[in-house]
């Protein structure tokens, strides 16, 4: 074994002669933030209800989940709330990217009032990288249960883009 320096993709593209740019949303981008607030309507919603949250701008749109926060109130025994995606069109508009509800947050625990980081995959970049056309919806799921009348989920999501 050997001690060893090397460089990221990133570095790498950087130190290159000539250097190779690296995106807006890797390197050098400027942090954006999309607030929300959602109220339940007069009528509780079924098990597998959606709350749309915002829609992201077109082009590419790296999230930065650590730093993003949703709050919600009690929402009942056993409830869960997943956190993601509708379907959208590619930054080529040739391809359609199928919703992912549960994408960026699963199973997380909504039965009494609190708040969470979206955690994504922990051990990754914890950060999600949409291209796309026309924006992307991000939503939240509710399941396991009702989402009752009145209920909120507010909160805000921290991104990149230029």
């Amino acid at each position: 074994m050997a001690v060893t320096t090397e460089n990221s993709v990133e570095y790498g593209n950087h130190v290159a002669s000539p250097p190779v740019m690296n995106k807006t949303a890797d390197w050098h981008g400027r942090l954006r933030l999309m607030f929300f607030e959602f109220t339940q309507g007069a009528a509780a919603g079924d098990a597998g209800s959606i709350a749309r949250l915002v829609k992201l701008p077109a082009g590419k749109v790296r999230v930065i989940l650590p730093v993003s926060r949703i709050g919600f109130s009690a929402l009942g025994a056993a409830r869960t709330m997943d956190v993601g995606w509708e379907a959208y069109n590619d930054d080529d508009g040739n391809n359609a990217i199928a919703a992912d509800p549960n994408g960026l947050d699963d199973g997380v625990d909504v039965s009494a009032a609190g708040a969470v980081n979206p955690t994504g995959i922990v051990g990754g970049a914890e950060t999600y990288l949409f291209e796309s056309t026309a924006g992307v919806v991000l939503s939240a799921q509710i399941n396991d249960g009702t989402i009752p009348a009145g209920a909120t989920i507010k909160g805000y999501f921290v991104y990149v883009v230029d």
